[in-house]
């Protein structure tokens, strides 16, 4: 919503956001669907565009359960773009999402990187440290949940399991060693396939 391009996002205020958001929240709250069953993510963009701030558009406390942040690194995939590390794309926006709530958890719910830092090449070696920070990142944030957006965009070479670049073949695909070896750390909560559920409810909701 603090972005301008989508067309709920422009020609709206703050005001309606909240209300709407609210309105929708109360209805399936009236249905009896409670917290373990869903759970409500207040996500912005790391930056704010046009003339509303991300906290303009806050919900309040009550109206969700967690906080959340797109953020891309478009290196030089555009002429508006530039290479930014995590701590560069993100930092700014966390502090202000905790001076909001400091007991929600935080939610990265969609991120990703190019490879290309400079000209039009992809740059492996660049891409799989940007990863690698992204990992300490998360970690050290104590950002609950990161859903990378393995999609390649047009010049865009987002991806980092299937896509054309990589350093490593992973289930034949390729892939970036930063992010296998990420995943493969002991740092991330796997499902629990006795669990018909798949995670407790302290893990969607973000409590553990």
């Amino acid at each position: 919503m603090n972005g301008n391009w989508y067309s709920w996002s422009i020609g709206s205020t703050p005001n309606d956001y909240v209300l709407a958001w609210r309105h929708t929240y109360n209805i399936l709250l009236n249905t009896g669907i409670d917290s373990t069953r869903l759970q409500w993510v207040w996500s912005v963009n790391r930056n704010d565009y046009g003339q509303y701030t991300a906290e303009e558009y806050w919900v309040g406390e009550n109206y969700t359960h967690w906080l959340g942040i797109n953020g891309f690194n478009g290196g030089s995939s555009a002429n508006w773009s530039k290479w930014e590390w995590p701590n560069e794309i993100f930092d700014n926006m966390m502090g202000r999402l905790h001076k909001l709530s400091s007991t929600k958890p935080i939610s990265l719910n969609a991120y990703a990187t190019v490879g290309v830092r400079t000209g039009n090449t992809t740059d492996v070696q660049s891409k799989n440290e940007w990863l690698r920070q992204m990992c300490d990142y998360v970690n050290r944030n104590k950002i609950k949940m990161a859903s990378y957006n393995n999609v390649d965009g047009p010049n865009q070479d987002n991806m980092v399991f299937g896509g054309t670049h990589g350093d490593v073949i992973w289930n034949n695909f390729k892939a970036y060693s930063a992010y296998r070896n990420c995943l493969q750390s002991n740092d991330w909560i796997e499902p629990n396939i006795t669990n018909p559920r798949l995670i407790t409810d302290e893990v969607f909701a973000g409590t553990f």
